[in-house]
């Protein structure tokens, strides 16, 4: 549910490193895309800007550290390094769970239009509302829809995300089974590329109200990047 955008600040990316050298790097690189940096020497003092980042850079020397601390999976991860470190890149990647590599001089294109991208990107003010159930009937479901309801009657757009593949589709809370948009199955191979707008326009929706839900056919996996990109579409 958003915010008022008066009471939210723009998020921005994160480095995290304690090589002074790729520090130094990465801050020209996101001045010349027109952003600024929030920096942390380590993921101690990363926590605290890593969920809201659009994007995070972890520097090679810190992404041993990265794991022993397990910081949670998220998208918008990139390993970066210079050209001659020792250590193995995608090895590290892999054990931060980023999606990219980006290894410096080589590299510094690609990585400044990432760096651009998130100065033109649309600022991501939504509030995320977990709700979960202890067990099955315990009403999370007609909780969830509950709130969402509400949230549109006060004036907030709202995306409604059912995300328990063994339930029945939270669209049979809301009567929404006859409306017509994508489902889960649609959906399952969604990526964090996705074009938020494009996401939220192919859903069920009611006025202020969109609704990503299940539906009664055959019982699919669905990725974490998808349920990522889900949520993200959810906070524009």
């Amino acid at each position: 549910m958003p915010s008022s955008p008066s009471q939210v600040a723009r998020r921005r990316p994160l480095a995290v490193t304690a090589d002074q050298e790729l520090l130094d790097e990465l801050v020209r690189l996101a001045a010349s895309g027109g952003v600024d940096l929030d920096v942390a020497p380590d993921p101690v003092a990363a926590k605290r800007y890593y969920g809201p980042a659009p994007l995070v850079l972890v520097g090679l020397d810190v992404a041993p550290a990265c794991q022993r601390v397990k910081l949670p999976w998220r998208p918008g991860i990139v390993v970066v390094g210079r050209d001659g470190d020792p250590a193995s890149p995608w090895e590290l990647a892999q054990v931060v769970g980023a999606a990219h590599v980006a290894i410096l001089p080589a590299a510094e294109p690609w990585l400044a239009d990432r760096l651009a991208e998130v100065a033109r990107r649309p600022q991501r003010d939504g509030r995320l509302v977990a709700v979960i159930g202890g067990r099955g009937g315990a009403g999370a479901s007609v909780l969830a829809a509950a709130i969402a309801v509400t949230a549109v009657r006060t004036g907030l757009r709202t995306l409604l995300v059912d995300a328990d593949p063994l339930g029945g589709g939270i669209d049979l809370v809301l009567g929404w089974e006859g409306v017509t948009g994508l489902r889960w199955p649609a959906l399952r191979d969604t990526g964090p590329d996705v074009e938020p707008p494009a996401l939220v326009a192919a859903l069920p929706k009611q006025g202020q109200l969109v609704l990503l839900s299940w539906d009664r056919g055959e019982l699919v996996a669905v990725p974490p990047e998808a349920m990522a990109a889900a949520v993200e579409a959810g906070r524009l």
